[in-house]
């Protein structure tokens, strides 16, 4: 009988090529879109699905198959083109460098691919992370990481108010960018489009879209939303599967892509500085990062940054497109297309085998005339999709290796990229907290900044504003933080000593008739928080804790409007679901399935009486504590 593990390395076998090429892969760097969510807009905040993690997961066990692989037992499994010196079976935080945005379904997404990256290992323990030593206890016992030798990521999020998410989302709080959004609907070609397409999509709003969009909102402007929504029910909804034909969600997808390259790929629009190309300036800071990211490498002659892995939104990787030349180049239809789930963005540093030093039975490190860096693609994390190798830079007709040296490829990417976060705050006239520190810094707000964020002249109103003196952004957000401090004060101040209380009605973008009206103008994240037990349904007058005469709180989890009663509408019907009283109980329905878990319904008994619900007892906070007992 063939044992589990011999099973899994043929398999893993099968996977990596037979044969490597006869290069060293120093560094790599990967940015990766999030696998399958719910969508933007509907009942549900956006979340990674099971289906999405399944597919970033089986990305990371790509990867694993280029980069990482090693055979376990007695069979010998090589990576395709191993990373020098790459830990190959126990995770070394200290090799890899993981940056996610804080949308769940990013940060849930990047969890799932280290997870195929680095799967559970059981007596294998990284040197820089402690090593054999840090498991082994005084008694010579051995322990293990809990689930079979899960291993534990270091994985960094960052919000839209840490200076580093402008590196992988540089254009969601860029205003400049937001600006020229919110003026795309005015071009003429803009409502060129918004015509044409009308009517197809006024055909699919009262069997598709009625239910989450108002008639007015179906339309061009908002064709990413709409496509996310409908790709979502035809893969989840059996009803939109037979009713919505593959032709119209082709549509549908080729419209929303011509909206998304217009709003991230267009090179000709600029915002604050003639020729900065504001709607790409997602790729623009993606490019710097990539350049970054492999020079930390080099600078640490290969000990850190060996695989840096990137995780984000798709606006940075078509930006990087139409920048890069790929939207251009021969190979142009693929990159027309959004990239689907898990699709990647990957750049290798490598040098060539054979003119490699050695000292001893260590390969030295390459000096950059001897490095070469290579571009590859896959659009999504379909069983058939391929990592393909792509020429940057490159012309329709050029047929040229697609293989650049490290000095021409950085000269090229620094050419298109943004040098620094505070060049991105001036091009952006960025409001983020991190801002005004980061322009005063680098020298813009005593007038010294030169604009370098533009590949052309600044207009004259641009160069006006920077004249001695504080620059006009700083100006604004200082003047902004110093009134809501005191506004902040002031509030303070009413509820220590006046008692003024607040209760929020939390609320979803709903329409009057219920509907929720998508926007291309919308921020893709939310902040979170709960809507209690009716959701966005929820009244002032509706409360989460039913408290009854005995007592006895009932905390509603849910929405028993809409799940129970569908329960109990099923009720005696053909799929009934049938209960076994008593201590064995099992719980089945007609057609041998288990059912859809109902609500919890938790029950808390309260240590007072009702008569002391008393708002005066609960609001009286100045009192001194009770004193434990001190005495023996």
């Amino acid at each position: 009988m063939i044992s589990p593990s011999v099973v899994l390395a043929l398999v893993m076998a099968m996977a990596a090529p037979a044969v490597a090429e006869d290069i060293t892969v120093w560094s790599a760097v990967v940015y990766s879109m999030y696998g399958e969510r719910t969508p933007l807009v509907g009942p549900t905040n956006p979340a990674l699905t099971p289906l999405g993690a399944q597919q970033l997961y089986s990305q990371g066990a790509m990867f694993r198959n280029r980069f990482i692989l090693e055979g376990t037992g007695n069979v010998s499994v090589a990576a395709a083109l191993p990373i020098k010196g790459i830990e190959t079976n126990a995770l070394d935080t200290t090799q890899l460098n993981v940056l996610s945005t804080d949308d769940s379904y990013v940060a849930a997404g990047a969890l799932a691919f280290l997870q195929g990256l680095y799967p559970p290992q059981t007596d294998e323990f990284a040197y820089d992370n402690g090593g054999r030593t840090a498991a082994v206890l005084a008694d010579g016992a051995l322990v293990n990481f809990p689930l079979d030798g899960y291993q534990y990521p270091l994985i960094e999020t960052v919000s839209l108010q840490e200076p580093l998410s402008s590196w992988i989302e540089g254009h969601l709080s860029c205003s400049e960018y937001q600006t020229s959004l919110i003026n795309y609907q005015y071009y003429d070609e803009a409502a060129k489009l918004y015509d044409d397409t009308l009517a197809f999509y006024d055909s699919l709003w009262p069997t598709l879209f009625q239910t989450t969009f108002t008639e007015a909102a179906t339309n061009f402007y908002n064709a990413y939303e709409l496509y996310d929504y409908a790709n979502y029910q035809y893969n989840h909804n059996p009803q939109t599967a037979n009713t919505l034909n593959a032709s119209a969600l082709s549509d549908l997808a080729l419209f929303a892509a011509t909206q998304q390259l217009n709003l991230n790929a267009n090179l000709t629009v600029s915002g604050k500085y003639s020729g900065d190309m504001v709607r790409a300036v997602a790729g623009r800071m993606l490019a710097q990062e990539v350049v970054n990211l492999l020079k930390g490498n080099m600078l640490n002659s290969g000990s850190n940054n060996k695989l840096s892995l990137l995780f984000g939104s798709f606006e940075p990787m078509i930006s990087f497109f139409a920048l890069s030349g790929l939207l251009g180049g021969p190979s142009a239809s693929v990159f027309e297309s959004l990239p689907g789930n898990g699709a990647a963005l990957v750049f290798e540093l490598y040098s060539m085998s054979d003119s490699d030093s050695t000292v001893g039975n260590d390969t030295v490190y390459p000096s950059p005339a001897d490095l070469y860096v290579r571009f590859l693609y896959v659009p999504d994390s379909d069983a058939d999709s391929e990592l393909t190798q792509y020429g940057l830079f490159v012309t329709a007709n050029d047929t040229t290796s697609t293989n650049m040296t490290y000095n021409e490829f950085v000269s090229a990417m620094e050419a298109i990229g943004l040098d620094s976060v505070a060049v991105w705050c001036d091009m952006c006239n960025g409001v983020s907290i991190f801002c005004p520190g980061m322009l005063e810094n680098a020298g813009y707000g005593d007038g010294s900044g030169t604009g370098s964020g533009s590949s052309g002249d600044s207009s004259s109103d641009s160069s006006s504003s920077k004249k001695s003196g504080m620059a006009p952004a700083v100006a604004g957000v200082i003047g902004a933080l110093v009134t809501l401090a005191v506004i902040g004060f002031v509030v303070l101040a009413a509820m220590f000593f006046g008692g003024l209380r607040f209760f929020f009605a939390n609320k979803r973008n709903n329409n009057s008739d219920g509907s929720n009206t998508g926007n291309i103008f919308t921020k893709r994240f939310s902040f979170g928080g709960s809507n209690g037990f009716k959701g966005s349904e929820r009244k002032m007058a509706d409360a989460d804790v039913d408290v009854s005469n005995a007592g006895v709180g009932h905390e509603r989890v849910g929405s028993w409007e809409l799940r129970g009663a569908a329960a109990a509408a099923a009720g005696g019907g053909a799929g009934a679901v049938s209960l076994t009283s008593g201590a064995g109980a099992s719980v089945t329905s007609a057609d041998g399935e288990p059912p859809a878990r109902t609500e919890r319904v938790r029950s808390t008994i309260l240590n007072r009486t009702p008569d002391e619900d008393d708002d005066d007892i609960m609001g009286d906070l100045g009192r001194h504590p009770v004193d434990p007992r001190e005495h023996v």
